[in-house]
């Protein structure tokens, strides 16, 4: 005969000294009172010890049965300890998913990524900060997130898992009664004397916008910065002037004050997509750039692309 004890035992044990009757450890265990009879009397024949005694038709736990007690609840809350990390590290790895992301990226397409990637992996936990790009280019570097979202040139993501998800031209924006609204496209000197809402120094489509219109001789009127592609078309919107932004900020503008205009310059959008060193699963992690690839390819319009 099989001498080994058991977790069931051991199990059926515990609940009748903490219920004090068959049927309260019964309701505990969820099994039926016979069963919780058959696994005591299974349990003191293989330890050869009296564990409970009746009495008035009660089982009352015997001196050893006391003793065995602290030991047995101290062994069982070690096994549940254990398991209980064994889920959180599995919910740690499983369904856990941390993403930096630029405003232009975060406040666009990456909502309706993660909206679909949430109705197929409903267990997940998808946390999302909104950084500049290259914050967010720093945060995947030093392995503070798990996937970086940002608007960056080829040459500057070459490094571990990263690639451009999509490259587009940039648009002009202009207030709808704007001169310039009218016009199926615009060029450098089109620009040439009007209020320029601007990106920050430093930043690279600065860099590129202000190299552009310098080839070309253009003068511009720069009296407002602002690293937020959104924060520019509601400063066009309220007059501040004219811009030149990238195409994903632009289709998603609802409002009829703007209009958006492809811009003839070669100033690219590089929507890039950078994949931490750290470990993060494959389960969660191939899906959901799969969602964001989607939904980036639905926003951008077609006559944008460049490559992507």
């Amino acid at each position: 005969m099989d001498q080994r004890i058991t977790l069931r035992h051991l199990e059926a044990f515990r609940a009748l000294m903490v219920r004090k009757t068959v049927t309260g450890a019964a309701d505990m265990l969820e099994v039926t009172q016979p069963v919780v009879t058959r696994l005591i009397a299974d349990l003191e024949t293989r330890i050869a010890i009296t564990l409970f005694t009746r009495t008035k038709g009660r089982l009352v736990p015997t001196a050893e049965a006391t003793l065995l007690f602290a030991d047995v609840h101290q062994s069982l809350v070690g096994i549940e300890r254990i398991a209980n990390a064994a889920s959180n590290i599995k919910a740690l790895k499983l369904g856990h998913l941390e993403i930096a992301a630029a405003p232009s990226m975060a406040l666009t397409f990456l909502p309706h990524a993660i909206a679909s990637f949430a109705k197929e992996h409903p267990d997940a936990l998808v946390t999302m900060r909104m950084h500049s790009s290259n914050t967010v280019l720093d945060m995947v570097q030093s392995n503070r997130c798990d996937l970086g979202f940002a608007i960056l040139p080829m040459r500057t993501t070459r490094h571990g898992n990263s690639e451009i998800l999509v490259s587009a031209k940039s648009v002009g924006v202009v207030p709808a009664d704007h001169r310039l609204a009218r016009r199926r496209v615009l060029r450098p000197e089109d620009f040439e004397g009007e209020s320029f809402v601007s990106y920050p120094r430093l930043m690279d489509t600065r860099t590129k916008i202000d190299a552009l219109m310098l080839s070309y001789g253009v003068n511009r009127r720069i009296n407002v910065e602002t690293p937020i592609s959104a924060v520019i078309t509601k400063l066009v919107e309220a007059g501040a002037g004219v811009s030149i932004i990238d195409p994903l900020t632009a289709s998603f503008y609802t409002g009829n004050l703007l209009k958006f205009i492809p811009f003839e310059g070669e100033i690219a959008n590089d929507y890039s997509l950078i994949i931490a060193q750290r470990h993060s699963s494959t389960l969660i992690l191939k899906p959901f750039i799969d969602h964001a690839r989607r939904e980036i390819r639905k926003m951008v319009p077609g006559n944008l692309i460049i490559r992507g």
